[in-house]
């Protein structure tokens, strides 16, 4: 075996080596790692094999280009690359072309990496980029971003948007009687809670703390928010087992509309902060909704509690 060889069969990266005619004429054991395939499998068979059916025909168009105008280049830069395994799932690969046409071979040189658990590690990091550690909801950056689209769609509906903003009422106390082990579990089962109270079209986040905020899509008016949100304040206050405790809290909401409290996001979130507020100085365990009309001073101005 020639040094060449060695290195050829030795490395992590397959190496493919196709006829213009579209037929596998070499392929490493990388390649074959990666595919499922041993290499007499391969030998003399068309390419297309690592195709689902239906992009059999245009692969032949695009490699037919290639041949025409070759150019070292890596594939997939109108979209993903996925290599049909011998089991028939998807590989997610990265790959480069090479044209060859010399000493009487003519054909292309395929370099082939398996991208899956770089694939892996990324999903990994943009999960962990927007969404809360403890609880898995989403987190403030991300709940800001779905606000900001939710409020570019309403926008061209013509319909309101509303945002919840909760906090949980005597969770210090929770804290110092039962430690911050269950004070952690009790927040993700509030997070369970909060999800189970809303569609899956509206979002749930954790802001920090005991600070939660939902984001309702198409509601027709502030009442349909207290409706929710009443049945948020509802759903909190029952007794929670954690442990084998007995744990009792509530919750404090507050309430804003798009577009007649606020039509931006920062803003939107403030005017429901300060609703909350509200709520915690007028009895706790209850919603209250922000009303910026109201205020034709300037001055803040909150309204219809409940």
């Amino acid at each position: 075996m020639t040094l060449s060889d060695l290195i050829v069969s030795k490395t992590h990266q397959g190496i493919l080596f196709v006829s213009d005619g579209g037929v596998i004429s070499f392929a490493n054991q990388a390649l074959c790692d990666i595919s499922g395939y041993q290499v007499k499998e391969l030998l003399g068979v068309g390419i297309e094999l690592f195709l689902q059916r239906d992009f059999h025909a245009l692969h032949r168009q695009s490699r037919q280009f290639y041949l025409k105008s070759p150019q070292p280049r890596p594939m997939g830069a109108s979209g993903p690359v996925t290599l049909l395994h011998k089991d028939g799932h998807k590989v997610p690969v990265d790959i480069v072309l090479r044209r060859v046409d010399e000493e009487g071979l003519k054909g292309v040189i395929a370099f082939v990496s398996d991208t899956s658990e770089s694939q892996k590690t990324l999903r990994e990091l943009q999960y962990q980029a927007t969404h809360d550690e403890l609880t898995g909801l989403s987190n403030r950056w991300f709940f800001t971003a779905c606000l900001k689209q939710a409020l570019a769609q309403a926008h061209r509906l013509g319909k309101p948007v509303a945002v919840l903003l909760l906090d949980l009422d005597g969770f210090k106390t929770v804290n110092d009687s039962f430690g911050h082990a269950i004070g952690d579990k009790l927040l993700v089962s509030v997070g369970r809670c909060l999800t189970s109270q809303v569609r899956a079209s509206d979002v749930v986040g954790r802001l920090g703390g005991d600070e939660f905020v939902v984001l309702l899509r198409d509601v027709a008016d502030v009442a349909d928010a207290f409706l929710v949100a009443d049945k948020i304040v509802a759903a909190v206050s029952d007794p929670l087992v954690i442990e084998g405790l007995a744990i009792k809290t509530a919750c404090s909401v507050g309430i804003s509309m798009y577009p007649t409290d606020a039509q931006d996001p920062e803003s939107l979130l403030r005017c429901a902060d300060l609703a909350m507020y509200h709520s915690k100085a007028t009895g706790r365990g209850r919603s209250s909704a922000f009303f910026s009309g109201l205020a034709d001073s300037g001055s803040t101005s909150v309204g219809a509690s409940r």
